[in-house]
């Protein structure tokens, strides 16, 4: 990389409110057949926007596998307690049993796949450090964590068997092929900082096409429909305030939310809404699944990578795929229980049936050992337990639209709508520039997440196409 592309990472790093990301998997859903109810309330500009192709969301908070979408430092949480969520338990003889790994223990680069994966080869040393030749290891979860410690076990000797809920390895990246040979990620989309792994090394030699992604290339609408065109004079003020607002809040004996740190220090009073509101929600909530009512002052900014970013262009699960190949992995096995001491461990699906072994490596998402769906038989610790409750687990769901044609004569990769707080799909991402073809996709998080979450297919359309036909009315 030769450094002309900004991440967005260093943005918020340097001057919003620093974590970082996974996208991550969800369903995939058909078209409604209503197009009436659909296309009401989306006309009325210079031109109406077409009805797509296909529509492809997510529901991260809806799969039981996941339930989120990846770990953020919420209010009161702190970085020691990833420490304290990967540190592995001990028997009473004291033999380590029981291992955790996955993107919510990676200390150095949580939420990111690249950290998922170096949570797995860790765990992987921890317990070839422990283990004799030839132990037998169980492996919960298939996801890119999963397979990474698998692999490498395997690899060293181990006898080891995965055991995966879904139907599938990957867990939180997935590609599923949307229209024709058009792949579309579900799950993660891009390599954040590629100085920071090995990931676009990875993805290269299995030729998975990826882009250089410029964070400065997007354009945003005001609330009054016009288009801000000096968009770094327009976040300044908003950027400085919050800064401001975190450095109060250094001195407060209790840790609070960004928002209420904005509020209570007065930092924004003379900042125009609008721009607090476009940071809160594209540049917070977008990034991180979670808003600034969410996130810690203290921790929030403190994780987080610096570095160039790529955008996958399909095929981001070949990397999961091509370790997997030769493993030993039993699907469609949800673990619901697992019983650790001097004799081993247990672990029982949900149908009670049982696989024994020496070592367990424990890689499923933090919102599903929130859950507690998986009963641990001694109990976790408390100090696993606070760290499990306080860690943050956000959700970001994406929409995606493939249309026949492009509508659109904007080429800017990212569009945006400022000031309308609350309202969904405010962030889209035009790929035609990357990709050659006509695809939209827009991105949603936090709390306005969770709630369109819930909302059918034809509503989430209706809504979106809602937005859409804002640029398209303002010249777009």
């Amino acid at each position: 990389m030769n450094g002309e592309h900004t991440s967005r990472r260093r943005l918020l790093g340097q001057a919003f409110w620093g974590a970082a990301s996974i996208a991550a998997v969800a369903a995939c859903t058909e078209d409604s057949d209503d197009d009436s109810a659909v296309t009401a309330g989306v006309e009325g500009g210079s031109k109406p926007v077409p009805q797509p192709l296909a529509m492809i969301r997510t529901s991260w908070s809806g799969d039981p596998f996941a339930l989120g979408s990846y770990s953020y430092m919420a209010v009161g949480a702190t970085p020691e307690m990833r420490v304290v969520l990967a540190a592995p338990l001990s028997d009473p003889a004291g033999s380590k049993r029981v291992f955790f790994a996955g993107e919510a223990t990676a200390s150095d680069s949580p939420a990111t796949v690249h950290g998922a994966q170096e949570s797995g080869r860790r765990v992987a040393a921890e317990v070839r450090a422990e283990a004799s030749d030839g132990e037998r290891v169980v492996v919960v979860g298939a996801g890119a964590a999963g397979v990474a410690a698998a692999r490498q076990l395997a690899d060293d000797g181990f006898d080891v068997v995965v055991i995966e809920a879904r139907d599938r390895v990957g867990g939180r990246v997935h590609s599923v092929t949307a229209v024709d040979d058009l792949i579309v990620e579900l799950g993660a989309s891009w390599v954040h900082d590629v100085t920071a792994s090995d990931l676009a090394d990875q993805l290269a030699e299995l030729a998975v096409a990826v882009a250089p992604f410029d964070y400065d290339e997007q354009s945003v609408l005001a609330a009054d429909g016009q288009r801000i065109d000096d968009i770094e004079g327009f976040v300044q003020p908003a950027t400085e305030a919050i800064a401001a607002a975190i450095d109060w809040a250094e001195d407060e004996e209790f840790d609070l939310s960004l928002a209420a740190a904005i509020e209570r220090s007065g930092a924004a009073q003379d900042v125009d809404p609008e721009a607090l509101d476009h940071v809160d929600a594209s540049e917070i909530a977008a990034e991180y699944g979670a808003d600034a009512s969410e996130l810690s002052t203290w921790w929030g900014q403190e994780e987080g990578t610096e570095g160039d970013d790529l955008i996958v262009l399909g095929g981001y699960d070949a990397i999961v795929q091509e370790m997997a190949e030769g493993l030993n992995i039993e699907t469609l096995r949800p673990v619901r229980r697992i019983e650790w001491g001097t004799n081993g461990v247990h672990v029982l699906d949900e149908n009670g049936n049982e696989v024994e072994g020496d070592r367990v490596v424990i890689t499923v998402p933090l919102g599903v050992l929130k859950s507690g769906s998986i009963e641990f038989e001694p109990p976790l610790p408390d100090s696993k337990n606070e760290a499990i409750d306080s860690i943050g687990f956000g959700l970001l769901d994406k929409v995606w639209f493939v249309f026949e044609e492009a509508f659109w004569t904007e080429d800017s990769l990212m569009w945006n709508i400022a000031g309308d707080p609350g309202a969904p799909y405010r962030e889209w991402f035009n790929l035609l520039p990357l990709i050659g073809r006509p695809v939209l996709l827009s991105l949603v998080g936090g709390p306005v997440a969770r709630e369109w979450a819930q909302r059918p297919d034809a509503d989430v359309k209706m809504a979106a196409l809602a937005q859409l036909q804002k640029f398209i009315d303002a010249g777009w």
